[in-house]
């Protein structure tokens, strides 16, 4: 997370920190297991940014819709595995 709030890619309301959102209680930590998740994401030929093979796989292994403001995603993902922010 640190790193997407550093690259622009998710802002954090005023104050916030990426370690207040550890302590949110509307959030919840997901943690898959490395094996299963890094598989998933060798099967994500069509990007080549880490980070989108990542949270794609990890979108894909839990049979969740990624939520993302990133049109490439959504148009890649349609609307049955992504949700447009």
């Amino acid at each position: 997370m640190q790193f997407l709030v550093e690259s622009g890619r998710v802002r954090l309301r005023t104050r916030a920190t990426v370690s207040d959102l550890a302590d949110d209680d509307r959030l919840l930590l997901d943690d898959p297991p490395a094996a299963a998740w890094f598989a998933r994401a060798l099967e994500i030929g069509w990007t080549r940014d880490p980070f989108d093979r990542l949270l794609v796989a990890h979108a894909t292994l839990r049979g969740w819709r990624l939520a993302t403001g990133d049109g490439e995603l959504v148009e890649r993902l349609g609307p049955a595995r992504s949700l447009a922010l």
